[in-house]
């Protein structure tokens, strides 16, 4: 069963998201879609992804519209059609890396050089939000839950910290993002880096 929560502030983050990037809701496709196929791909999965794919399906790799390709600055929400692939690629970038942490690690956003935003749950059942940069292969803690994850991101919004550059591309004030990320995740080690 789904949280209201984490349904809620996903749909408070597009809204927000919205308010930048009047066309950026509709082309993360249509309801209902993302869920069928999330749930064939994935029995067991994790709240997050049944909250993000019950309301879109994400972003194609193929998007053309600057305003439109990025969830959060520098990676697009997974497309749920593509969602196998990047799955494939993760798991690859963790083999390679030799992480072996144990739990589930499954990605969530991603960029062009594969590097992702990844959910992580623990062996013991402990979830949060990670990053794991290709060229690294370490995942490192940004949000200590799910919940975090998303009122970090809207938060990112109603403190201007997002804002579209010249070229139409959602871009972020560092060092303000820095601030605010480290105030809502204290013991978040990325953002203590």
């Amino acid at each position: 069963m789904l949280t209201h929560s984490l349904i809620s502030k996903f749909q408070e983050y597009l809204m927000l998201s919205a308010n930048l990037r009047p066309d950026y809701i509709a082309s993360l496709g249509t309801v209902g879609d993302g869920s069928t196929r999330l749930r064939e791909i994935l029995p067991e999965a994790p709240e997050l992804l049944h909250a993000i794919y019950s309301t879109v399906s994400g972003t194609g790799s193929d998007e053309e519209e600057p305003s439109l390709i990025e969830f959060i600055p520098g990676y697009r929400l997974i497309h749920i059609n593509e969602y196998e692939q990047e799955m494939k690629i993760l798991t690859g970038i963790l083999e390679e890396k030799g992480y072996s942490a144990g739990g589930i690690v499954l990605p969530i956003l991603t960029n062009y050089g594969s590097d992702f935003i990844c959910y992580y749950r623990s062996a013991d059942g402990v979830e949060q939000i990670c990053d794991l940069l290709h060229d690294y292969g370490d995942l490192v803690v940004m949000y200590h839950s799910p919940e975090k994850f998303l009122e970090t991101l809207c938060e990112f919004y109603k403190q201007d910290v997002y804002f579209l550059d010249e070229e139409g591309y959602l871009d972020c004030d560092l060092v303000l993002e820095g601030e605010v990320g480290t105030a809502l995740n204290p013991d978040a080690k990325y953002w203590a880096e």
